[in-house]
């Protein structure tokens, strides 16, 4: 009964929330990505949102910053020649070489990021080292090995860049242009979205969910380990078209984590994976006009809808994606064959425990068990007196050191000694809580964190599935609106605290460490358009198609796409090939493609330092021209 009544205050709490709501589903371009003015905004809205702008924080008016970015239309030079641009540009406004010059050397950072990872394992190391010599307190922590360690996550690289950005633009203009491009030319709704739906899409009922489709899929080809990989890396991209790539590529990658990378692959295999997961979210989110950020960016300007994309792009993505698993797979066979085993010992486990012994059944046969032993015999009074004699016999030690210092101390010895007392129990028990926690009664023990409480078997009720799939779906219907999808992830918050004996622990560091990331990406981003706009521009078909592919590696690949619908007089060949680039090349770099850094947060613990960028480029290249050649053979 209660659960029902629980199920029916949620159903009425989400349905207070979506019925106000008479807009229709946001799907469309969204053409303030990076910052120009909403389309069909509301004139009386519009105008407010203007006036508001016009005022900074510190009460200078909208008047005396400077026009930042530059208008590219401004310029003028369309009739030059595309190194003429360029210098005159740089001539025209030198910030625009120095925000360039800063973005590079983020880039450059991200190749180093290994390195500093591995210079901060080697000062941990040396710490516990003089922790174990008791040359450093014994719950110390090494600062400068935290340092590098922060240093060389990839997830926080460009928001470190991000402040010698910021700085340019004060040195070069003012602070009203700071707080102006910040707060009202660069939108960060897509960084907040995808770290809204990571940490939906990566909860238990919809993990147990996703896992049993995949089951289903898996098992009409035998349910092998080969299966299980086809399945993930072919479906579950290709459903990004319909719950969006962020989505899509959580759930791939955490079903790619208990599927396969605990099976310890070769390094090879493993990068071969990384990169035909990133390569195949890209292209897989192509089937709609509103799941992949780079379609998103053009669909409106363009009026390409959902069948636009299937006819012209959709049906290669898919043929592209499964050429491209089948010859990794032709590649990697012999290896698959030797994880075969590992794989079936793995499973054959995982029926054990779902089907013929529960967890819940084995604890309370060893509880059995172990209350036959204590009756018969008095194992834990004889280990109790065991650790109260070694626990007398330490604090015998140390009361004779404090002691010593009383006189020093200038205070009465009795009440030394009764706080000396009081402390070492406050220690005592600390200890015996961490080890032996079995000899205190069970009001003194500490709460028990279960290591494995996110691998248990429990099946997860249905109408707990059916709200997070309502939370999922209110997110991605609100997708460009962050006020209600925002308010959607904490209700979903309480929800989860609620259930919590279905959930799995909410971890939101990961997914704020990707929002962050995007968020620094798109403010570098908003300031190459000096550059990448003239490029686009100057080239043909197949060469706008190739640099669209090559400049996605260094810029997200939405970017690409937006300052594209820029460009006046693009033919229907020249939009075709940039969005065809700008999704082929979305696998080669974390940076390429928004979803990328979900999945990178998610994989790289299952990599040695970390995911190499390198590794990365080499491994998803393959399947990046195998996806472009079909792209350009059927254009």
């Amino acid at each position: 009964m209660a659960k029902k009544i629980a199920f029916f205050c949620v159903f009425l709490l989400l349905g207070a929330l979506i019925v106000p709501v008479a807009s229709p589903p946001c799907f469309a371009s969204e053409a303030s990505y990076w910052g120009s003015e909403a389309e069909g905004f509301p004139a009386d809205l519009q105008s407010h949102d203007d006036a508001a702008q016009s005022q900074s924080d510190d009460g200078h008016s909208g008047s005396e910053a400077t026009d930042f970015p530059t208008d590219l239309q401004s310029y003028d030079d369309a009739d030059q020649s595309l190194l003429a641009r360029l210098a005159g540009r740089i001539d025209a406004n030198p910030f625009n070489l120095v925000g360039t010059l800063i973005f590079l050397l983020a880039i450059l950072h991200t190749f180093f990021s290994k390195r500093f990872l591995d210079i901060a394992h080697r000062l941990e190391q040396a710490h516990e080292q003089k922790v174990e010599a008791g040359q450093a307190p014994l719950n110390s922590f090494s600062h400068s090995a935290g340092v590098f360690h922060f240093l060389g996550e990839i997830e926080v690289v460009f928001g470190l860049w991000a402040i010698p950005l910021l700085l340019s633009i004060l040195f070069f203009f003012d602070w009203p242009t700071v707080v102006g491009y910040v707060s009202h030319t660069v939108n960060y709704t897509e960084a907040m979205f995808v770290m809204v739906i990571m940490t939906l899409a990566s909860t238990r009922p919809i993990l147990k969910l996703s896992e049993a489709i995949m089951n289903r899929v898996a098992r009409l080809f035998g349910g092998s380990l080969t299966a299980w990989w086809l399945t993930i890396l072919t479906l579950g991209p290709l459903l990004g078209s319909l719950i969006t790539e962020p989505a899509a590529m959580t759930i791939c990658a955490l079903l790619l984590v208990s599927k396969f990378y605990q099976l310890e692959p070769s390094t090879k295999l493993k990068y071969a994976t990384l990169g035909l997961l990133f390569v195949n979210i890209s292209v897989g989110g192509t089937l709609t006009h509103f799941a992949a950020p780079p379609v998103l960016m053009v669909a409106g300007p363009w009026g390409w809808g959902t069948s636009h994309m299937l006819l012209n792009f959709g049906w290669k993505a898919a043929v592209g994606i499964m050429i491209s698993n089948l010859l990794y797979w032709v590649l990697f066979r012999k290896e698959f064959d030797r994880l075969r085993e590992k794989f079936t010992v793995r499973t054959l486990k995982e029926e054990i425990l779902t089907t013929h012994m529960p967890r819940e059944l084995g604890e309370r046969a060893i509880d059995e068990v172990a209350s036959q032993v204590a009756a018969e015999g008095d194992v834990g009074p004889k280990v109790a007196a065991l650790v109260d004699g070694l626990a007398a016999k330490a604090k015998e030690r140390l009361w004779e050191r404090v002691k010593k210092r009383i006189p020093d101390l200038g205070v009465d010895p009795e009440l030394t000694a009764k706080a000396f007392d009081e402390r070492f129990e406050e220690i005592k028990l600390y200890r015996l809580q961490r080890g032996f926690p079995q000899l205190l009664p069970k009001e003194q023990r500490a709460p028990f964190q279960d290591p494995r409480w996110d691998q248990r078997e429990d099946p997860v009720p249905v109408w707990v599935v059916l709200v997070h799939l309502a939370f999922m779906g209110w997110t991605i219907f609100n997708a460009h609106h962050p006020a209600l999808f925002v308010a959607g992830l904490l209700f979903f918050l309480g929800f989860a605290v609620v259930t919590a004996s279905y959930q799995n622990n909410v971890d939101l560091k990961s997914p704020m460490l990707v929002g962050f990331f995007l968020g620094a990406l798109v403010t570098h981003g908003g300031v190459q358009g000096w550059w990448i706009e003239p490029v686009l521009g100057s080239l043909g078909d197949l060469p706008l198609a190739l640099a669209s592919m090559g400049l996605t590696a260094f810029n997200d690949n939405a970017a690409i796409t937006y300052l594209s619908t820029l460009v006046p007089g693009f033919t229907d060949g020249l939009k075709y090939a940039v969005v065809a680039g700008a999704v082929s090349g979305g696998g080669l770099t974390v940076i390429a493609n928004a979803p990328n850094p979900a999945g990178q947060a998610i994989l790289k613990g299952h990599f040695d330092g970390g995911v190499s960028p390198l590794g990365l480029l080499r491994a998803a290249l393959v399947p990046t021209l195998v996806v472009f050649g079909i792209f350009m053979l059927f254009s």
